[in-house]
């Protein structure tokens, strides 16, 4: 009789357990951008802001929009500075699973201030992604970017926006 109490309990938590498990929100992952400069100088690392999001998982996924890049306001927590020589930004991805397909884009900040927003929205520059890992070259001007990852094993995608202004801080 205690051996069929035991595996019932044992059953009924189980059962608990993964009723919380399909229930529970899952989030879609952080991306946190690293800068290096070629001199091996100014390492930084920021939190991207979190743009539109489609993000699936077994029983569940929820979708939410965004600001399009050039309406953002805020970047300080967001803003990388590149000094004096050229860099690469790494792109770390948070959660258990990396993304498939990684693209980026970017807009020059100047951009930002230009109304209506679809005079400038289509303005934006096709960025290359090698890996994880987006070289850049010290022009003189300031960008938004935005990276955009899609994982095809569960048809979920993420964007993901952060600034990189030049001439220091």
């Amino acid at each position: 009789m205690k051996k069929i109490i035991v595996i019932t309990v044992i059953l009924a938590l189980v059962v608990c357990g993964m009723i919380l498990v399909f229930r529970t929100p899952r989030r879609s992952p952080r991306l946190h951008v690293h800068l290096t400069t070629t001199e091996g100088r100014s390492a930084q690392r920021v939190r991207a802001i979190q743009g539109g999001t489609n993000w699936n998982w077994r029983g569940g996924g929820y979708s939410s929009d965004s600001l399009h890049p050039l309406q953002i306001h805020d970047f300080t927590t967001a803003t990388l500075y590149l000094n004096s020589a050229d860099g690469e930004i790494v792109l770390r991805f948070s959660g258990r699973s990396s993304p498939t397909t990684v693209y980026a884009m970017r807009w020059r900040a100047e951009y930002a201030t230009i109304r209506p927003i679809s005079d400038v929205s289509g303005r934006w520059e096709s960025v290359e992604v090698d890996g994880r890992t987006i070289r850049i070259s010290n022009d003189g001007d300031d960008y938004i970017y935005q990276v955009a990852a899609h994982w095809s094993g569960t048809d979920s995608f993420a964007s993901y926006t952060f600034r990189v202004m030049s001439g220091g801080e």
